[in-house]
């Protein structure tokens, strides 16, 4: 009698299962159908490949190498979409059944889902503006795959060489196509600013497994990352790849190399021509001072539009999606801009309360020590949050499937086991030797 009552599952993960299983498959289904029999039969394939893996968290790895393949393959169609839908509802519907333990960070994903989805059907200010599902449900899809990532972590380190590999192969076949839209690097049907925020991860996740897992051959697929960043022109992209580099090459030094390195970037700085601003115009390429500095000026203004409306509406803000049509009115900047900050469109669109949700995501996955390939993770989310300052990335799944999956991992590890400085595996006085490789 024992054994069959530990044998049950509670009855809570059985509904969720099944209401997994019935409200995500037709939902996936209509939108297959609706697209084409290419896409069904993709959808199909992938589906029952989900559906086989002996572990459900191998679904979750297969998104990181089908997410730039499908924008390759099909940048406009609903593809991508489409895919991580059924790999998260058939991950969630195995992990369901075999049954998982709520955590706080759960919720926290809840919470910020419904604060997102009461701006947009519910805003404070109502406007008429023309705001798409598909930006809504992108951001919705994102919070699954983080949910999903959480419960059902895949390695570290798989991760980390799926991101890599697949960057460093998409760097290459983007340079040999040579796509160029004023003289800046294109393609996957992401502008420039977005395709340098994927490769910057890419580039980061390469070093990090060169460093970390004293495999040099890494920074071959590191080297067509980094000279495609550089052809995209993007400020915020080298920003991002910058602050990730500096958590892959910083951590784990002793105090002095730590300063040595720093006082040497900024001496560096220092002495060239022109001192920063030289060097933006040698990575900028054609881009001419007064193009660059009426971009800057434009978002300046954009940011304290949006941190105006964030205090004047900060329970459910003027709605998902709709900053773009406010700023265009006569009364605002009269231009169709976005933040280009995602945590300002959250706090303005959505509500302060939004914003600070999904920063309590970040902090609980992001505002702890790590060790081994789980750095790697820490210093690609610590990029990609770095990005979000200057893009707004968050409803783009071609950029954010790594993103969301590597902060999954993290927000899953966080639960276990907290590194000391005492602790053998310890990065604190800088012993590369302790670092272990982790599957």
């Amino acid at each position: 009698m024992g054994s069959l009552v530990a044998g049950r599952r509670p009855l809570t993960t059985t509904v969720i299962a099944w209401g997994c299983l019935v409200i995500g498959v037709p939902a996936a289904t209509y939108t297959v159908l609706h697209h084409g029999t290419p896409t069904l039969a993709v959808g199909v394939v992938v589906c029952l490949a989900m559906l086989v893996m002996p572990r459900p968290e191998l679904a979750l790895s297969m998104l990181l190498v089908i997410a730039p393949v499908a924008a390759v393959v099909d940048s406009d169609g609903p593809a991508l979409p489409v895919l991580v839908t059924v790999g998260v509802v058939i991950v969630l519907f195995r992990v369901a059944l075999r049954g998982f333990q709520p955590r706080a960070h759960l919720a926290l994903i809840l919470l910020t889902a419904i604060a997102v989805t009461a701006s947009f059907l519910l805003p404070q200010l109502m406007l008429q503006a023309d705001r798409s599902w598909s930006g809504l449900a992108s951001f919705l899809l994102g919070l699954g795959l983080l949910a999903a990532s959480a419960i059902a972590p895949p390695g570290s380190r798989t991760v980390a060489y799926l991101i890599a590999g697949s960057g460093a192969g998409v760097a290459g076949y983007l340079l040999m196509r040579g796509e160029y839209v004023n003289d800046r690097l294109t393609g996957l049907g992401l502008n420039p600013n977005y395709l340098g925020a994927v490769l910057a991860l890419a580039l980061v996740a390469a070093v990090g497994l060169a460093r970390f897992n004293r495999s040099w051959v890494w920074l071959l697929a590191a080297l067509p990352c980094a000279g495609a960043i550089l052809q995209t022109l993007s400020r915020g992209a080298l920003l991002m790849a910058a602050a990730g580099l500096a958590c892959v090459l910083l951590v784990g030094r002793p105090l002095w190399q730590k300063v040595v390195i720093a006082l040497t970037i900024i001496g560096v700085l220092m002495v060239l021509p022109g001192s920063l601003d030289a060097v933006e115009g040698d990575l900028t390429g054609n881009r001419t001072s007064s193009e660059l500095t009426a971009n800057s000026e434009v978002r300046k203004q954009a940011a304290m539009l949006a941190i105006r409306v964030a205090l004047d509406y900060p329970l459910r803000g003027i709605g998902y999606g709709a900053f773009p049509g406010y700023a265009h009115s006569p009364s605002a900047l009269g231009v169709y801009i976005n933040t280009h900050n995602d945590y300002l469109r959250l706090a303005a669109e959505a509500g302060i309360g939004a914003l600070a949700l999904f920063m309590a995501l970040l902090w609980l996955g992001l505002g702890r020590r790590y060790a081994g390939d789980q750095l790697i993770l820490h210093s690609l989310g610590v990029a990609y949050s770095v990005g979000l300052l200057f893009a707004n990335t968050l409803e783009n799944l071609t950029v954010t499937v790594p993103f969301w999956i590597c902060l999954g991992c993290l927000l899953a590890h966080s639960r276990g086991r907290k590194i000391t400085p005492s602790s053998p595996n310890s990065l604190e006085f800088g012993k590369l030797s302790s670092i272990r490789q982790r599957p």
